[in-house]
C-alpha cells in the first residue's frame, strides 16, 4: 500500500469517526449523500468509506438491501391493489411486437389504437431486456417499452389510469409489466390475440422516435369523465 493510499484511508477513517453519532442514524441514501458531499463517491474512496463505516457498526450494503426489500414488498402491495382496481378513468391501449432477423438484428414496434406508429425501430445493442436471436425476450422488451410510453402518456392526463398491452406473444412476463406500471401508479392488463398490426410495423424499415408522438392523443376517457 502506497503512502498516499494509507493517508487517504486515514483521512476517511478520521472523517467517519468524527461523525459517528450522526452517521449511525442515517439511511443508505443519506449515507450516500454524505459521501457525495465529502467527495467520496469515487471508485477508490467509496469502498474505503463503506469499510470505515463497518468499524462504527454501520453496514451500508445491508441497509441498501433492506431498503430494496421494503420497496419491493410495497410494490407487491401496489400491484395487487391495481390488479383489483376498477377499470375506470383515463386509459391507453397499445399494441406491441418484435421481430428477429437471421443476421442477429431485431426490431420492435408500439402501435396506437388508430393503427398509427407510436415508437418503432431497430433494437439498440445495449437493450437491457432483449437477447439477440431470442424472440420472446425481444417481445418482452417491446412490451416493456409500451408500458413505459403508455404510463408516460397517462401521466399527461393526471394521476392513475390503466393501460392495456395487446400482443400476439403468450409468453410475456406479465408480472414484470405490472410492476413497471405500478411504479407509475398505472394498472397494466395484457391481451393476447392475433392482431398483427405491431408485427407489420416492426417489419417495416425505418424508425419513429417516441418523442415525435403526441402522447396526450393516446389517452382515452370513459364517457362519464
Amino acid at each position: 500500500m502506497s503512502s498516499n493510499t494509507r493517508q487517504r484511508w486515514a483521512e476517511i477513517e478520521t472523517l467517519v469517526s468524527e461523525n459517528k453519532s450522526s452517521l449511525t442514524a442515517l439511511t443508505h441514501l443519506e449515507l450516500k449523500s454524505f459521501a457525495e458531499e465529502q467527495g467520496l463517491m469515487t471508485r477508490n474512496d467509496f469502498p474505503k468509506f463503506k469499510h470505515s463505516l463497518k468499524k462504527i457498526g454501520v453496514f451500508y450494503d445491508d441497509l441498501r438491501a433492506a431498503a430494496r426489500e421494503e420497496r419491493e414488498s410495497s410494490l407487491d402491495n401496489t400491484v395487487a391493489a391495481l390488479v383489483d382496481a376498477p377499470r375506470t378513468g383515463p386509459h391507453v391501449t397499445l399494441w406491441s411486437a418484435a421481430v428477429e432477423g437471421d443476421d442477429g438484428s431485431g426490431a420492435y414496434a408500439v402501435v396506437a389504437a388508430d393503427r398509427s406508429a407510436v415508437w418503432y425501430g431497430r433494437f439498440f445493442d445495449d437493450d437491457r431486456v432483449r437477447v439477440p436471436g431470442d424472440l420472446v425476450s425481444a417481445e418482452q422488451s417491446a412490451a416493456e417499452k409500451a408500458v413505459w410510453i403508455g404510463s408516460k402518456a397517462l401521466r399527461t392526463a393526471g394521476e392513475g389510469g390503466w393501460l392495456t398491452i395487446v400482443t400476439t406473444c403468450p409468453h410475456l412476463e406479465i408480472d414484470v409489466l405490472q410492476r413497471a406500471g405500478a411504479r407509475q401508479g398505472v394498472a397494466v392488463d395484457v391481451d393476447v390475440n392475433e392482431d398483427e398490426r405491431a408485427i407489420r410495423l416492426a417489419e417495416t424499415p425505418g424508425f419513429q422516435r417516441w418523442q415525435d408522438t403526441d402522447l396526450a392523443s393516446l389517452v382515452e376517457h370513459d364517457e362519464e369523465d
